[in-house]
């Protein structure tokens, strides 16, 4: 997955479930077990808010931990 601006732009305009199933696919493909984590509404609400907030440095830094978790 590519990140940058208009890809954030189409998370946010995801509902919440939309959006915890997204975050959760995105993990698994990247070799990342988040079943153990319950994501609440403010967790949602925080990552919506670092999504609105994110920088190009933050992009290029998330692409960057995304593609050094990926699975080999």
């Amino acid at each position: 997955m590519q990140l940058d601006k208009n890809t954030l732009n189409m998370l946010l305009a995801l509902n919440d479930a939309q959006l915890v199933n997204i975050i959760r696919t995105i993990s698994e493909k990247s070799g990342l077990d988040l079943s153990s984590f319950n994501i609440t509404t403010g967790d949602v609400k925080s990552i919506r808010h670092a999504l609105e907030n994110a920088t190009d440095e933050d992009i290029k830094r998330a692409q960057e931990s995304i593609n050094s978790f990926k699975r080999k």
